[in-house]
């Protein structure tokens, strides 16, 4: 079943993209800082006004490195306050030497054994994103990566990347698209691969940057290109 995330920076956001026929959200802040963790009183609001599944961005600074030991601690700290609420799970990602940071992973997986984790974009900042894929492996918890293949390059190596990634990742985990994905981009990804699981920022916002609201026209052409279906009517919603 073909899922469509919207990352979510507002209430309005989080409405817009339910209402456009969004599976699910990436709650976060700051997106031309790649997202940063979003106050309490915001998840609960979507929460409640988007009743689809959410996973909410930890992440503290403009940086997958951790400054040090008071940044985990806040981090880990964000895990115990997030992990109790209604959502689906948590999104983190961190880098240290080239090489996703594990010894921290493991630190912030261990403090909620039973709440899922998305890994974001960092692993395509290290060194060596199959091998960070492979890694995680050894985390039963985490059941998501956030990929993109290159965002610069054309669409058939992407493609070709990324199947790479999903091998590495194993069959029993979901590889998330995103990441410079265009709507243009999405008929193809539809008619010539088998994922299924899409990620969508700025390509469903008005205006297509960081500051732009999510359009709720734009998600219902995003989810008709994904699954070949007619856009759904405001009167279906």
């Amino acid at each position: 079943m073909i899922e469509l995330e919207i990352i979510a920076c507002s209430v309005e956001d989080a409405v817009a993209a339910y209402e456009g026929g969004a599976s699910r959200l990436e709650v976060t802040v700051g997106l031309s800082q790649d997202g940063l963790t979003p106050p309490l009183p915001m998840i609960g609001e979507i929460l409640r006004q988007a009743p689809i599944p959410a996973r909410i961005m930890i992440r503290e600074c403009n940086a997958f490195t951790l400054a040090g030991p008071d940044e985990l601690e806040i981090i880990k700290q964000r895990v115990r306050s997030f992990a109790p609420l209604e959502v689906d799970g948590l999104v983190v990602g961190y880098i240290r030497n080239g090489s996703l940071d594990l010894r921290a992973l493991e630190q912030i997986l261990n403090l909620s054994p039973t709440t899922r984790f998305t890994i974001h974009n960092a692993i395509e900042r290290t060194q060596d994103p199959l091998q960070a894929l492979r890694a995680l492996r050894s985390f039963p918890n985490v059941d998501r990566a956030l990929v993109h293949g290159g965002s610069d390059k054309p669409l058939p190596e992407r493609i070709a990347r990324l199947r790479q990634y999903k091998e590495a990742f194993g069959a029993d985990r979901e590889l998330i698209i995103g990441g410079g994905i265009t709507l243009d981009m999405l008929g193809a990804f539809r008619r010539e691969t088998d994922f299924h699981v899409f990620h969508l920022g700025r390509a469903v916002r008005t205006p297509e940057e960081p500051s732009g609201k999510v359009d709720v026209q734009k998600v219902k052409i995003a989810r008709a290109l994904l699954t070949g279906e007619a856009p759904r009517s405001s009167a279906g919603i």
